[in-house]
Formats: structure tokens, C-alpha cells, sequence
């Protein structure tokens, strides 16, 4: 009973609470980018030097966050929770590539932090899932995102209760304030027809493709890692900002920041784009996750596979789903995202491109 109390409290809390902080994030992010303009490819040095800066007084507001969420020993204090929020911004706003999902799985744990330390797994959990639940719009893979995240290779349905409760809140205060999620803004629905055999075939075989493709960018972080830890904070700052802003001189100011975009002109250049900016941005000095990043990759290479008389849809579902299951270890949530997002037509080519890509490329994970 006394458990079931706390998690309609963490739910309550959290579900209230939550949307107005990924709401403020969100809309601050977007307001400098916009700000920017163009010119967004020249300030990723500046972020990086900030983010530096802001780092001498916290060393976990680096990278995504994801490890001080899941690891238990980790406490996340106050003032880590207010640089990493800060942090974010600056990343993202001032032209850095990544997401929000594992900042705001960080952001869950602090504010469960404060709340409750008793019950911090319960707080935990909730808060990530409310504020998730803002970020893509969809509730059901806002709670397993959250538990997926949390422990490696399981999902506990004592974790998943919570999350669940916390997603419902927050979705339905979601809808009652007139908040748009940034996924349901930018995504229109996919004309997904009856998937045939031969859909099911080459979604099979492009789920191979598309992992394979994600292994690449864990084979790029690997090695950037490795290059960039060599260096001293001044050095580091200058390479990881040049890099990131260079890249986006290239591949155009698109791939830059917090801007999800899908199809339009040259897309295999996005791509290629996004992946470079993205590693250089999260394996430096940058707080963002590759959550969005990923999602964005891989819907775009449905779209190079239409190109060649495949249907779009169908191999942008599978992208989606093979890249986040494999690269994040987001088996369930991989399926059900597109579910939320797109229909049930979705399901047959999400459940192929997670099966398939998390059993190939489960080793190569880039969070």
C-alpha cells in the first residue's frame, strides 16, 4: 500500500511538473536557434567553450547522461541538475547536433533526487517518463524508454508501472494546456499500405543494411573518442567546435541544432551530415543524446531506399526502428514509437527492423 501511494504521488507530481520543464527546454533551444539563423555554423565553438566552462564545477554534465541515470552509485545534485539543464541549452541552441531524450533522462534523476531519495527509483523513472512523454508525444514509449534505459537488457514491470502512471498524467495535462510534442509536430503520418512479402523481405535484409549503418557511427565514436580525450580542455574545445561547425558548412545549417527534419532535397548528404556532426557534438564537450539524432537517420534512409522504387514508408519505419534497438539497446520502445507516431500499420516493419538489427548489432552501442 505504502508503495502504491508513492508511485500515484511520483505520477502526480511528476506528470504536472514534467511538461513545463521539457516544454521550457524545448522552446529555449528552438528560440536560439532561430536567433542564429545561418550563422548557427559558427557557434558551436563558443557552446563548447561555455559548456567547458560550466563543466569545472560538475563533471557529469558531459555527453549524454545516460550512465548517471542508470548507475545507482551516481547522485545527482542540485547544482549538476541546473548545468546540466543550462548545459542542454547552450549545446543545442548554439549549433551542437543531438537530442533530448538522455539529458532529460539525467534532468529525471536529479528532480527524483530532490523529491525523494527513498524512493528515488520510483521518482526517478517518473520524472523521465513525464518530460519524454512532452518531447515525442507519445506516452506508452515515453514509460519504456524509461525502464528500457534504465537496466540493461530488461524491463521490469515494477519499474514500468510507475512509468506508465507518469505518461498518462503527463500526456493528459499535455493536451489539456495546448502543448505541441516536437515529434508529432514535425512527423506527418506515413502512408503505410498492406505491407507485402515482399516488403517483409527486403524489410529484413534493409534492417541488416540500416544496423550495419549505425555500427558505422559507433565505429566513428569509438575512434573520435579515443583522438579527442587526448587533448587539453583549450584544444579539445577548438577541434570538437571547428569540426562540428565545418560539418555543418558542408552539409548545410539543416543538421545543426535541435531541428528534426524529414525528406526534402539531398538527403543522403543530411544524413551523412547528421552522424558526423552528431559524434563530434556528444563524444567532446556537448550534452545532448542520439535518441533524435538517430530517429532522424534512420526515417531519412527510408526515403534514399524509395529512391529506387521501395515503398518510403515502410523502409523509414524500418530505419527508425533498426537504428534505435540496436544502437540504443531500445528493443520494445523501438517498436512502439512508430506505433504511436504513425499506426498500426507500422507494426510489421518495426518489429522487423528491432528484431533483426538488435540481434546483429547489439554489441555496438552508441549510449
Amino acid at each position: 500500500m505504502k508503495e502504491l501511494i508513492w508511485v500515484l504521488i511520483a505520477g502526480v507530481i511528476s506528470g504536472f511538473i514534467s511538461p513545463f520543464l521539457a516544454k521550457t527546454l524545448v522552446n529555449v533551444i528552438e528560440l536560439i536557434n532561430i536567433l542564429w539563423g545561418n550563422y548557427i555554423v559558427f557557434a558551436p565553438v563558443i557552446a563548447f567553450w561555455i559548456v567547458g566552462l560550466l563543466e569545472k564545477h560538475s563533471k557529469l554534465i558531459l555527453g549524454t547522461g545516460v550512465n548517471s541515470y542508470k548507475n545507482k552509485k551516481i547522485h545527482i545534485t542540485l547544482k549538476d541538475l541546473i548545468l546540466k539543464y543550462i548545459s542542454t541549452m547552450i549545446t543545442l541552441g548554439f549549433g551542437g547536433s543531438g537530442g533530448l531524450v538522455s539529458p532529460i533522462l539525467f534532468i529525471g534523476k536529479g528532480l527524483s533526487e530532490i523529491f525523494s531519495k527513498k524512493f528515488g527509483r520510483i521518482f526517478t523513472i517518473s520524472f523521465a517518463s513525464g518530460m519524454l512523454t512532452y518531447y515525442l508525444g507519445t506516452p506508452l514509449s515515453a514509460a519504456f524508454l524509461s525502464v528500457e534505459y534504465f537496466e540493461k537488457d530488461t524491463v521490469s514491470y515494477e519499474d514500468l508501472m510507475p512509468a506508465l502512471l507518469s505518461s498518462m498524467i503527463s500526456i493528459f495535462h499535455v493536451r489539456i494546456l495546448g502543448f505541441t510534442p516536437i515529434f508529432i509536430e514535425k512527423f506527418s503520418k506515413l502512408n503505410i499500405e498492406n505491407v507485402t512479402t515482399i516488403d517483409i523481405i527486403f524489410s529484413i535484409i534493409f534492417a541488416m543494411l540500416f544496423g550495419g549503418i549505425g555500427m558505422l557511427a559507433y565505429i566513428l565514436k569509438f575512434y573520435f573518442r579515443n583522438y579527442i580525450n587526448r587533448l587539453d580542455s583549450v584544444k579539445k574545445t577548438l577541434t570538437s567546435g571547428l569540426l562540428v561547425s565545418l560539418t555543418g558548412i558542408i552539409f548545410g545549417s539543416t543538421i545543426l541544432g535541435l531541428k528534426v527534419f524529414f525528406g526534402g532535397k539531398n538527403v543522403e548528404k543530411l544524413i551523412i551530415g547528421k552522424i558526423l556532426a552528431t559524434v563530434f557534438t556528444i563524444e567532446s564537450l556537448g550534452s545532448c543524446g542520439y535518441f533524435t539524432p538517430l530517429t532522424i537517420v534512420g526515417m531519412n534512409l527510408g526515403i534514399v531506399v524509395g529512391n529506387f522504387g521501395f515503398n518510403s514508408s515502410i523502409f523509414s519505419i524500418v530505419g527508425l526502428s533498426a537504428l534505435l534497438s540496436s544502437m540504443l539497446n531500445l528493443p520494445i520502445a523501438a517498436v512502439i514509437f512508430p506505433l504511436e507516431l504513425f499506426g498500426y500499420n507500422a507494426l510489421i516493419p518495426a518489429a522487423i527492423g528491432s528484431s533483426v538489427s538488435y540481434l546483429l548489432f547489439k554489441k555496438f552501442r552508441l549510449e
